[in-house]
């Protein structure tokens, strides 16, 4: 029975591993274990990682809407339009309101879309296209043409994504009815670098100070020759923006948009252009120009352009020294055109004597310039629903020429897409120059009440 035993336990000796190859399973056990605990570990670090982001990022990062392209279609029972907005997911919040009959403004409530490169082009009943991010979401402005009337409703697709602005023709006495029950919606007021939104706050006057003793130190107040100064021309192109603008060329056209308005609503106004052409003038010889024509006010106008594609804005300049780098800026770019003179480069910045001898024989023209900047800053940030950059002040050779309250006008950045389109479109260059317009006639109103009451006093 002894030996019986041993000999039933010998089959079972060859399936005891060795002890070395037991050791050497084990290990491989533990890697594996190892491994797949490694993995569980990542996946829920990744889980959590996702989880806990939810709790600080916005909605919209992980819901995104991109508008892609903006078409528009004859609507099948032949009433009117439709336009399409080609997205790539639905927005949660979106509206259209008409505040003038030629005018659609649809908004993306709350909602700021991206719609890098997109450069829609307008095709009939449409005349123009601007897209701008505000606060309260991005906004598209659809201007229709002349004589054109319809009544706008949104609403999804079949597919749920794309939005669809139904445009249903109708009477002009209809679309009027509508757009008096609508406010414009102001747009363009996103915020910009801190650099940028600098504002030479000693320019604005003391509101304690009246309009009198802002002119105390001029004879006589009247206002009856304008000059209006198209910057650069001929030779000089001034800025080029992203899609080949010239600043010569957006300069005339807004020039003589003014003139036409100031000629047809205030026609005892004389109006005088330094050039009604395409041809290169010094920048001293646009002040005496108004200066030999007698002039009462100088406006220069221009278009600005940075190395940064996210500037815009209006700015009003009027002579003084710089005060920040970016008004040293400007005022190098504008002087620059005296390279194409046959002058001396060093006479590009003006001095600091210069500059305050000028401001003591001119204090009177001084004043009426910094009270004239404000009135076009006005008009551009209330008026305009334009983002006004503030008044400020450089030493501008085209103003230290001019023997009379004179500005700079920059109406925006060419280098900013966007803001391109804005200047060089039918509707920017009315909105601009009707902004301008209406500060020369407050300038005037005020300077004719003044007047009468100086009459009075005597």
């Amino acid at each position: 029975m002894k030996y019986a035993g041993r000999f039933r336990i010998l089959p079972l000796i060859p399936m005891i591993p060795s002890q070395q190859s037991f050791r050497e399973q084990l290990k491989l056990s533990y890697r594996q274990a190892g491994s797949i605990q490694r993995r569980f570990n990542r996946f829920w670090c990744i889980l959590s990682a996702i989880f806990i982001s939810t709790l600080f990022l916005s909605d919209d990062v992980f819901s995104q809407v991109s508008l892609d392209r903006i078409s528009v279609a004859t609507r099948s029972d032949g009433r009117g339009y439709v336009i399409r907005l080609h997205l790539n997911t639905a927005p949660a919040r979106f509206s259209v309101v008409q505040p003038e009959t030629n005018l659609l403004q649809f908004t993306f409530d709350g909602t700021t879309v991206t719609y890098t490169d997109l450069i829609p082009q307008p095709v009939f009943p449409l005349s123009d296209i601007l897209i701008t991010d505000s606060p309260d979401g991005t906004g598209i402005d659809f201007q229709l043409h002349d004589g054109e009337y319809y009544q706008a409703r949104t609403y999804l697709d079949a597919n749920k994504r794309h939005v669809l602005i139904a445009l249903t023709r109708t009477s002009a006495d209809e679309a009027r009815a509508l757009a008096a029950k609508t406010d414009l919606i102001r747009r363009g007021n996103q915020p910009v670098n801190d650099i940028t939104a600098v504002i030479d706050s000693v320019l604005t006057p003391d509101p304690e100070d009246t309009f009198d003793r802002l002119f105390n130190q001029r004879q006589t107040l009247k206002f009856e020759v304008i000059v209006i100064d198209p910057g650069h021309g001929g030779k000089d192109p001034g800025s080029i923006g992203t899609r080949g603008t010239k600043e010569k060329d957006v300069a005339l056209q807004l020039a003589k948009r003014i003139g036409a308005y100031i000629n047809e609503f205030l026609p005892e106004l004389k109006v005088v252009y330094t050039r009604e052409d395409d041809r290169f003038i010094d920048l001293d010889e646009r002040g005496r120009i108004g200066n030999r024509v007698q002039g009462d006010l100088f406006i220069s106008i221009h278009a600005n352009s940075v190395r940064s594609r996210n500037a815009y804005g209006t700015e009003v300049w009027i002579l003084g020294m710089h005060r920040t780098q970016e008004a040293f800026e400007v005022m190098k770019r504008e002087n620059s055109v005296i390279r194409f003179e046959d002058k001396d480069e060093s006479a590009m910045e003006l001095s600091q004597e210069q500059l305050m001898i000028y401001e003591l024989a001119n204090s009177g023209n001084m004043a009426s310039s910094v009270y004239f900047a404000e009135l076009l800053d006005h008009q551009f940030s209330q008026r305009a629903g334009r983002r006004s950059r503030g008044v400020k002040q450089a030493g501008f050779q085209v103003l230290y020429h001019a023997s009379m309250p004179a500005v700079l006008v920059e109406l925006g950045f060419i280098s900013n897409p966007n803001e391109e389109r804005f200047i060089t479109s039918e509707y920017g260059q009315s909105i601009l120059a009707s902004a301008i317009f209406r500060a020369v006639r407050d300038y005037k109103e005020q300077i004719e009440r003044s007047q009468q009451e100086r009459d009075t006093v005597r």
